[in-house]
């Protein structure tokens, strides 16, 4: 008996870990929405990161932000830090409300 409860909490638990967190759904929100308006362009997210810069803003608003790397790899990358703010409706559905890219101009040494 004490096996397979055990074994049902491991499994639950496991479980767990497989969901999705709200930050990831944001986050995963973002990147569907920088695709549309990036398309054409050479670019790469990290959504780990993204969904680590995750803040509250209200109860059904994240606000998050990230860097960007354009042109990875080729002598013209460069990066861009974005925020990115998503609301949740009522059925837990994330939409984005806001998408900034905070564009630096001046080149790196």
């Amino acid at each position: 008996m004490r096996v397979r409860i055990v074994l049902l909490s491991i499994a639950g638990l496991a479980l767990a870990a497989c969901g999705s967190s709200r930050n990831d759904e944001a986050a995963g929100a973002c990147k569907a929405e920088i695709a549309k308006q990036l398309a054409g362009k050479t670019y790469e997210l990290d959504l780990h990161d993204l969904a680590a810069h995750a803040k509250a803003e209200s109860t059904d608003t994240v606000v998050l932000s990230s860097t960007a790397v354009f042109d990875k790899g080729l002598s013209t990358e460069y990066k861009q830090t974005y925020d990115c703010r998503v609301r949740f409706d009522a059925a837990g559905k994330p939409s984005v409300l806001f998408l900034e890219f905070n564009w630096n101009l001046k080149k790196a040494d």
